[in-house]
């Protein structure tokens, strides 16, 4: 196969390993939701807190506070909501065909598990295992909705395997180091414009392309976690990038005989192997801890996440033709967050926490795969403990997210259209999970 397809869409996430389907709305296509305890206080901390074993996701060198053998189960339930206000959309159509509606919510309930496990190696080692899902953006809209043309489903399934191991290099730092294994699955779809096409094909309905592609690639990922003082943790981690390649198909249905029997347009509208590529992005997290007193404990975290390395959405056939080309030209982000936990007594803890998360899209760039923009977070969480050997955790977040303006434009077959309009987008999220000590 000679063909690629660098990109970087939307998705639901795929966790066989759970025997769960899940699809996030997040910021870009990265998915944070991986602790339920991180998400009571809006992940504030996340590479320095060290709590349970959701520290294998943050920082693998947190696993050197975990004591013995410990075991943490979550699922977290994603609400979003992302509607399109139409503001003068290009008439997309030919001979007096409608423009068609404003695809109705683009978002929907979605659910993503994870799964950590940590235990002693030796007298001076942690070693655990991480299966959660990193990635994950998920848009569907109606059949006759007027961006059908840019895109009517977008989804990219993931699921991340992470084995680490940590160690004490002295008595104040500690360090850890991970794998990833990482599977990406990719599905893209929109209509075709057939109604411009030359007699007798005038009036031909919509056709269809859905372009699919999986892959398994591996990363790396490590921290550290360096105590100041007693009350002080400084926590800094580092996630690679990936570099994935699917292998998958482009399949068309309802064309007209125009395109697949016309010598000329024929090799673009040709089922045929694909294959995609995906770079996800690097990340680093500097994070800070401080206990003030015997029940409060303030949380600060900086994650800096590379996106640049996403520039354009190009689908190339078996046949070496371009089938489509868009433009992304994503910016690298920053994600800011401030929180709290509070020892109410010896049963539970109280935590709550605020964050800014940045979207790496323009308005220049921004399609209707991925529509989002700048997110505000505010949660509220508690952990409680019945006996020493059992924490259930319980988060919430709302997230507030900036209206997205698009001014989208692309080629149809025989004209041009534009879709111009607001986004009003916002998102709730549930988690619980349980961590077992052994």
């Amino acid at each position: 196969m000679n063909k690629s397809l660098q990109t970087t869409v939307a998705v639901s996430t795929l966790t066989s390993a759970l025997c769960l389907t899940t699809t996030a709305f997040a910021s870009g296509f990265a998915i944070i939701e991986n602790s339920a305890s991180g998400m009571g206080q809006a992940f504030a901390g996340a590479a320095a807190v060290a709590e349970d074993p959701s520290t294998i996701y943050f920082n693998p060198a947190g696993m050197m506070y975990l004591k013995g053998t410990q075991v943490t189960a979550g699922l977290h339930i994603i609400d979003s909501d992302a509607k399109l206000e139409n503001k003068g959309s290009t008439n997309l159509a030919l001979a007096g065909v409608p423009q068609g509606g404003e695809g109705g919510n683009a978002g929907d309930t979605f659910y993503v598990p994870n799964f950590y496990y940590v235990r002693d190696f030796g007298d001076k080692y942690k070693i655990g295992l991480g299966v959660n899902a990193p990635f994950g953006l998920g848009t569907e809209y109606k059949d006759d909705w007027m961006g059908r043309y840019t895109s009517t489903n977008s989804e990219l399934e993931s699921i991340n395997f992470n084995p680490s191991i940590a160690f004490r290099a002295n008595e104040k730092l500690s360090i850890g180091v991970g794998m990833s294994i990482q599977y990406l699955k990719a599905t893209l779809e929109k209509n075709i414009y057939q109604f411009g096409l030359p007699a007798p094909f005038t009036g031909t309905p919509d056709g269809h392309v859905k372009v699919d592609g999986d892959s398994w690639d591996f990363g790396f990922n490590g921290g550290f976690i360096y105590e100041i003082t007693p009350q002080t943790r400084l926590g800094m981690h580092y996630r690679h990038e990936i570099s994935h390649t699917l292998d998958g198909d482009i399949k068309y249905k309802g064309l007209s005989p125009a395109l697949t029997g016309n010598p000329l347009t024929a090799p673009k509208f040709t089922n045929q192997g694909a294959e995609a590529r995906i770079d996800t992005p690097s990340t680093l997290s500097i994070s800070l801890t401080h206990q003030l007193n015997n029940r409060l404990t303030l949380l600060g975290d900086v994650t800096y996440t590379r996106w640049s390395n996403f520039e354009e959405l190009s689908i190339i056939g078996d046949n070496g033709v371009e089938v489509s080309h868009v433009d992304e030209k994503w910016n690298n982000t920053y994600r800011i967050a401030g929180g709290m936990k509070y020892q109410y007594n010896a049963q539970w803890v109280l935590r709550t926490g605020v964050a800014h998360d940045e979207t790496p899209i323009d308005k220049k760039y921004r399609t209707s795969r991925i529509p989002g923009d700048d997110r505000t977070w505010l949660s509220f969480g508690a952990s409680y403990s019945p006996n020493n050997n059992l924490t259930i955790d319980v988060g919430y977040s709302h997230l507030w997210v900036e209206d997205a303006d698009i001014d989208e434009e692309f080629p149809l077959l025989t004209a041009s259209g534009t879709l111009k309009g607001e986004y009003d987008s916002d998102v709730d999220i549930l988690s619980v999970q349980a961590t077992w000590k052994f």
